[in-house]
């Protein structure tokens, strides 16, 4: 479970962020950011005792009145956007914004056909073993899957520190069997109609089976199956279930309608309990940060093309790397075409980009993940 510290900083950002907006006449993005403001508190308050823990939650139900106090600028167009995913259950009536939207899925997700496939992936070889085993071999030898009675289908949870490419896995995934992506964020689901969050899920399935093989993958997955005994919110009471429901029975199905299931997190510890079961998220996978080899292989895929300088020592700068993520190293390179960018154009002189340049980039930009985090990886892989 993250730090209070993290629940007050979330807090006051979109506290902060809501205010703005409502002073602005935006009511609509201020009514989604002060209960986002609402939800961090209430979770906030979860950490706290006595009179501290009850003024938290008095001020997360005030912020929620208040959301519900501002006008619908929505109301014209028949939506009355949600009051988030801890906000009490309320349902709307056409005094308060007419008819009902009932669409599918088809009005707010967001479907692709990946390009990238594992070869585009640097490293990481364990996980992508591990993935071919469970969800694209069984589709690629059929008939082998069958003699050995491996079924099609089914959950896994990919989990681990941030910008270590959780997401672009899941979309290899789909490359590689030319699969549908779904491209789901709770924020989508939980943004639509007060109570309507369960029908979204079932919208999303449906649909996904409908098209056929298909891959649905969510994002920060533990905002949408928490623990439920860590909650006090009533929606996610009924929405855990609900996804719990629509991931049981995904192996075995029919080619045709075949539908796998993709977690991403970086708070695996975070998630329900009866999510982690066999016939669920079957496989647990941690992408974690890359070696030395793969950090060599991501600094040469960011710096296709670029003015490098001459005897650059990729190897050597692979090991400077160690304990820095994907996203990381590759927004190295960017700084460093940036700074070097600003040089050439105030001093008229190109420069290429050397070990120097990368030294002094460095001396700033420190690795995002902290060493206490992976430990608590690291326990958690041990439990997995």
């Amino acid at each position: 479970m993250p730090s209070a510290e993290f629940y007050l900083d979330r807090f006051q950002h979109h506290k902060a962020v809501g205010l703005t907006a409502r002073r602005a006449g935006n009511f609509k993005e201020a009514r989604y950011q002060l209960l986002r403001a609402a939800e961090y508190l209430m979770r906030l308050a979860t950490l706290s005792d006595g009179k501290l823990k009850e003024t938290r939650l008095k001020n997360a139900r005030d912020l929620v009145d208040v959301a519900r106090g501002m006008p619908d600028t929505a109301a014209a167009e028949g939506e009355a956007q949600g009051e988030g995913d801890d906000a009490p259950r309320r349902e709307a009536t056409p005094a308060e914004g007419g008819k009902k939207k009932t669409g599918k899925a088809g009005d707010w997700i967001v479907r692709e056909k990946p390009k990238v496939k594992f070869d585009d992936i640097a490293g990481l070889d364990e996980a992508k073993k591990q993935i071919r085993i469970k969800m694209i071999y069984p589709f690629t030898h059929a008939e082998k899957a069958k003699k050995y009675g491996v079924q099609k289908g089914g959950g896994i949870l990919l989990y681990g520190p941030p910008g270590t490419g959780k997401t672009m896995m899941a979309r290899a995934v789909a490359a590689e069997l030319d699969a549908t992506f779904f491209v789901v964020t709770p924020s989508r689901i939980l943004s639509k109609w007060v109570g309507e969050a369960e029908k979204n899920i079932s919208n999303l399935f449906t649909e996904a089976r409908d098209i056929g093989r298909s891959i649905v993958c969510i994002d920060e997955i533990e905002s949408l199956l928490p623990s439920r005994r860590d909650q006090e919110s009533n929606v996610m009471q009924r929405l855990v279930p609900a996804i719990l429901g629509e991931m049981d029975g995904f192996a075995g199905k029919s080619d045709e309608r075949t539908i796998l299931f993709m977690g991403a997190t970086n708070e695996p510890w975070a998630l329900d309990y009866a999510a982690m079961r066999p016939g669920r998220f079957d496989e647990k996978i941690y992408i974690g940060l890359p070696d030395v080899a793969a950090r060599r292989q991501i600094l040469e895929l960011n710096l296709k093309d670029a003015p490098v300088a001459e005897g650059l020592d990729l190897g050597e700068l692979s090991k400077w790397l160690e304990g820095y993520s994907g996203a990381d190293i590759a927004y190295l390179v960017r700084k460093v075409k940036e700074e070097l960018f600003e040089d050439s154009v105030e001093e008229g002189a190109d420069k290429d980009m050397g070990l120097a340049a990368f030294q002094q980039a460095l001396a700033t930009l420190k690795p995002s993940v902290a060493r206490e985090d992976l430990k608590r990886f690291e326990e958690f892989r041990k439990k997995a």
